[in-house]
C-alpha cells in the first residue's frame, strides 16, 4: 500500500524527498533535542543556584535578626530594672521622686542595650502608665511614641502580648505612625523594621509592658556579602509593603511588581522558584520566608539574559545546521538528477513513440541500468518498425471496407423514407385530376398537399434541415393524414424562434407522427391531439412529441425499447428504429429516441440531439469522423 501511494511521484521526488526527510528529520532532532536537554539542565541548575541565594540570604537575615533578639537578654536578666518597672506602675503621683529614680535606671539601661549599635535607632519600654526612652546623663536618646493610645491600639502592641515574651518582627508601613524621632517630629521613623517583645516581672510573671527596638533596615546590607560577582538578577528583602532592601539593585534586571497577590501568594507557599511573568517579560521568580516575620528573601532575573548565551548557542547550531542541509541538498539534487533526467529522455522518447513516431532512439549516454533499458527499447523499437510497416496496408483496407459498409447501411435507411420516387408521378396525377375537373377539387388540394410533403425531402444543400422547416414538414404531413381522418388531428407547438434555428436531421419527425396516428389514434377515439415541444438543455437539443392516444401495454412499450437499444428492425413501428439508427450513427452513442408510454395514457417520444446552427452533410461527418471534423454547437 505504502509504495503504491509512493510510485504516484516522479523518481526525482522520490529520492530527494526521502534523502532531505532522513538528513534533515535526523539533523533537527538531534540538534533541537540536544538543546532541550541541555536547556533543561541549565535551568535546572539556575533554578537551585536562585534557591541556595535566596536561602543563604534568608539565614543570613535571620543571624541578624537573632542578633538584635540578643540585644534584649540583658534589659530581660536585669531584675532590679525589671523591679523598678514593676514598682513604677504600682507607685501612685504623689511619690513622684520615687517615680523619677526608678526611670532614670530604667532609661539608662535602655541606653546600655542600644549603645554602640549604629543601625539601632531607638529603644523603648512602653507600660500600662509609662513610656521610657534611651536616656544618657539626663538626656534623651532615639525616638519617641507621639501617641500612646495609638499605640496600645496597634497590631504590633497586641502581637508582642500574644506572644508571651517570644520576638515579633514588624516591617510594614505602620511603624511610621507610631514611633518619630522627637516629640516636635511631623514624620515618622522610615526605613526601619521593628522588634516588640512583652516584659514580664521575674517573680510573678505579671504583664508590665512591650520592649521596641527600632533597627534601620540598612542592618542588612551584609546579608548579600560574598555574592557580589552574581550580578545576573535583583535580590530584595520584601515586606508586606513591598521593597524593604534591595541588595545590589539594577535597572537592567526586573523588579519586585506592586501586584498585591504576588505578595499573597508568597505568604500561601513560604518558599518556591518558579517561572513567571512580570510586566510582560519571563522572569525567574524564588523566594523564602524568613521565619516568624512577614518578611521574604526574594530573587528576580529575567530568563532572556539568563539564557541569552544558550540562546546563541542554539542559533549558531541552527546554522550549522542550515549549511549541512544545503549542502547535502545540493549533493542530492545532482545525484537524483542524474537518475531521474536519463528517466524523463526515456519517457519521452516512448511518448513520441505511442505517438506513432517509431523512428524515434533512445541516445544512450551512460553505463548504468537506464542505459541497458534504452538499449532494450531501441530494440523493441526496431522489432515494432517493421511489424506496422507489414500490417499498415492490410489495416487501411480493413477500415476503408468498414466504412464503406456505414455508408452503404445509411443509404439504405435513407431510401426507405426517401419520397423522390413518388414526386413526379404524383405532379402529373395532379395535372390530369385538375384538367378533369376543370381547376382546383379537393382531390387536387389533398395531391398538392402530398406533393409538397415530398418536395421538402428534395431541397437542396445538406442531410440536415432547420427544426422550424422540419416542424412546417410535420405540419404538412398531419394536413395530409387529416384529409383522411374524420375526427381530425390537432397539433399543437411550443418552440421558441431561437430554438427553430437549430439544424435536425430530415424526416425526423414524420415517422414519429406517422407512429402515433397509425398506433396511437388506433382505437377511432375522438379528440386526437399531438403536442411538440423543444428547448435547448446544457448543449442539448431535447424534442418532446407527446400524443394522447391509446399508448402501449408494458410488454408492448419494452419490446420497441429493445428494438432501439439494440438497433434491430422490428415488424412496425420501424420508423422510430431508423430515426434513432440514424441519429446515433451520425451524432454518437450519447444521443437518439426514448419513448415513454402507458396503456390508456399516451406515448412521449423524446429525442436528443446536439444544438447545430449550422446545416451539415451528415454523410460526411461519418466520412471525415476519425479526423475530428467539429460541428458547430451552440
Amino acid at each position: 500500500m505504502i509504495t503504491q501511494h509512493l510510485r504516484k511521484f516522479s523518481i526525482f521526488k522520490r529520492l530527494n524527498i526521502s534523502f532531505l526527510g532522513l538528513l534533515i528529520g535526523t539533523a533537527v532532532f538531534l540538534t533541537f533535542f540536544s538543546y532541550s536537554k541541555y536547556l533543561e539542565e541549565v535551568v535546572f541548575n539556575l533554578e537551585r543556584y536562585a534557591s541556595m541565594y535566596v536561602q543563604n540570604v534568608r539565614l543570613k537575615v535571620q543571624d541578624i535578626l537573632e542578633g538584635y533578639e540578643g540585644l534584649v537578654l540583658p534589659f530581660y536578666e536585669d531584675e532590679e530594672v525589671l523591679h523598678a518597672v514593676a514598682e513604677n506602675e504600682a507607685l501612685s503621683e504623689e511619690e513622684s521622686d520615687r517615680i523619677e529614680e526608678n526611670r532614670r535606671k530604667i532609661e539608662k539601661k535602655l541606653f546600655q542595650v542600644g549603645m554602640g549599635r549604629k543601625h539601632v535607632k531607638n529603644i523603648q519600654l512602653v507600660t500600662k502608665n509609662y513610656q521610657y526612652h534611651m536616656s544618657d546623663k539626663g538626656y534623651q536618646r532615639g525616638g519617641t511614641i507621639q501617641d500612646l493610645q495609638q499605640f496600645y491600639d496597634s497590631e504590633l502592641y497586641r502581637a508582642a502580648i500574644a506572644k508571651h515574651g517570644y520576638p515579633v518582627w514588624i516591617e510594614d508601613r505602620e511603624q511610621n505612625r507610631l514611633f518619630y524621632e522627637s516629640e516636635q517630629s511631623v514624620y515618622g521613623m522610615s526605613d526601619i523594621i521593628t522588634l516588640a517583645i512583652a516584659v514580664y516581672a521575674p517573680d510573678t510573671r505579671e504583664f508590665l509592658g512591650v520592649f521596641t527596638m527600632n533597627v534601620d533596615i540598612k542592618a542588612f546590607e551584609t546579608a548579600s556579602r560574598g555574592y557580589e560577582m552574581y550580578q545576573d538578577g535583583n535580590l530584595f528583602l520584601i515586606g508586606e509593603d513591598g521593597v524593604l532592601l534591595g541588595f545590589h539593585p539594577s535597572i537592567a534586571f526586573p523588579s519586585f511588581p506592586s501586584n498585591t497577590d504576588v505578595f499573597q501568594t508568597m505568604q500561601e507557599k513560604k518558599q518556591a522558584v518558579v517561572h513567571t511573568n512580570f510586566e510582560g517579560k519571563e522572569v525567574l521568580f524564588a523566594y523564602e520566608n524568613i521565619a516568624d516575620t512577614e518578611m521574604f528573601s526574594v530573587y528576580i532575573s529575567d530568563m532572556d539574559r539568563l539564557l541569552s548565551q544558550l540562546r546563541q548557542t542554539r542559533n549558531r547550531s541552527i546554522l550549522v545546521l542550515i549549511t549541512v542541509v544545503i549542502s547535502c541538498f545540493a549533493i542530492s539534487y545532482f545525484v537524483t538528477k542524474s537518475i531521474a533526467d536519463p528517466i524523463r529522455k526515456l519517457i519521452q522518447v516512448m511518448g513520441k513513440a505511442g505517438d506513432g513516431k517509431w523512428t524515434v532512439r533512445y541516445q544512450n549516454s551512460g553505463n548504468d541500468e537506464i542505459t541497458m533499458l534504452g538499449d532494450r527499447f531501441n530494440e523493441m523499437a526496431d522489432k515494432t518498425n517493421q511489424l506496422i510497416e507489414q500490417m499498415y496496408v492490410s489495416e487501411i483496407r480493413r477500415q476503408k471496407m468498414q466504412l464503406s459498409w456505414k455508408n452503404a447501411q445509411l443509404d439504405a435507411m435513407l431510401m426507405q423514407i426517401n419520397p423522390h420516387f413518388l414526386y413526379n408521378t404524383l405532379d402529373i396525377i395532379r395535372w390530369e385530376a385538375m384538367y378533369e375537373a376543370n381547376g382546383e377539387s379537393r382531390v387536387t388540394h389533398m395531391i398538392e398537399q402530398f406533393s409538397q410533403l415530398c418536395r421538402m425531402g428534395m431541397k437542396a444543400g445538406g442531410m440536415t434541415i432547420s427544426l422550424k422547416e422540419s416542424l412546417e414538414h410535420a405540419k404538412v404531413y398531419l394536413d395530409v393524414i387529416n384529409f383522411r381522418h374524420q375526427e381530425k388531428v390537432e397539433v399543437d407547438i411550443h418552440v421558441s424562434e431561437h430554438v427553430e434555428q437549430c439544424y435536425v436531421p430530415q424526416f425526423m419527425l414524420q415517422p414519429i407522427l406517422e407512429n402515433a396516428v397509425v398506433h396511437g389514434f388506433s382505437d377511432g377515439s375522438k379528440g386526437y391531439k399531438i403536442s411538440i415541444e423543444a428547448k435547448i438543455v446544457e448543449n442539448t437539443l431535447k424534442i418532446l412529441v407527446e400524443d394522447n392516444g391509446k399508448g402501449m401495454e408494458e410488454e408492448e412499450l419494452y419490446a420497441l425499447q429493445t428494438y432501439i437499444l439494440e438497433e434491430e428492425t422490428p415488424e412496425k413501428s420501424i420508423g422510430i428504429v431508423n430515426v434513432n439508427q440514424r441519429i446515433r450513427l451520425f451524432y454518437g452513442e450519447d444521443y437518439g429516441v426514448q419513448i415513454q408510454s402507458e396503456h390508456g395514457e399516451g406515448t412521449k417520444v423524446i429525442i436528443l440531439l446536439p444544438v447545430r446552427f449550422v446545416s451539415e452533410n451528415m454523410k460526411m461527418i461519418n466520412e471525415e469522423e476519425g479526423n475530428n471534423v467539429p460541428g458547430f454547437d451552440c
